[in-house]
């Protein structure tokens, strides 16, 4: 068994970061049902999951762009893994940057260019496989995700946005 590991406190300015935005990140969340992943593993990005009906799982991900800290990335990954060859192939791309002190329009606007984006991608736009992964699973990762949390992930997410709950479930794009 791994020993269960502390993830550092996410920093303030970080989380404020987020908070200024995280209405228009919830409310896009709910809108398109996507399961809003806070600070995965201690890292400095909020991520909206969904399943694909061709396959695999898509990620759009916000990160804090820590050099500068006024702006946020925007990207989205789709992976599909085989579990039999324990390998995944992915495609991922950088969607823009959004610039915090713009309207959180812009913000949803690179939200849904991103989505639209992955819904036109097919299994011949994945690259090669890669692995082998000792039983890896991206499904098993989401599903975990879903059903709990780390620690310091759920306080990073209470502090975020108070009153608003993760989303429970992944849509299917």
């Amino acid at each position: 068994m791994v020993p269960h590991t502390r993830l550092s406190p996410i920093p303030t300015q970080i989380v404020d970061a987020f908070r200024a935005v995280a209405p228009a990140i919830e409310a896009f969340a709910r809108e398109h049902d996507l399961l809003i992943d806070r600070y995965r593993r201690g890292k400095p990005s909020w991520e909206l999951r969904f399943a694909r009906r061709v396959g695999g799982q898509a990620v759009l991900t916000i990160s804090y762009r820590e050099r500068t800290g006024h702006v946020l990335d925007v990207s989205t990954t789709w992976w599909v893994d085989d579990r039999a060859m324990k390998t995944r192939r992915l495609r991922s791309e950088k969607i823009g940057v959004y610039d915090r002190r713009a309207p959180s329009a812009d913000l949803v606007q690179l939200l849904d260019a991103g989505l639209a984006m992955v819904d036109h991608w097919n299994l011949s736009d994945l690259g090669p496989p890669r692995g082998p992964f000792p039983g890896t699973s991206a499904a098993a990762g989401v599903e975990r995700a879903a059903r709990s949390a780390a620690p310091g992930v759920e306080r990073a997410a209470r502090s975020a946005a108070p009153g608003v709950e993760r989303a429970a479930r992944l849509s299917l794009r």
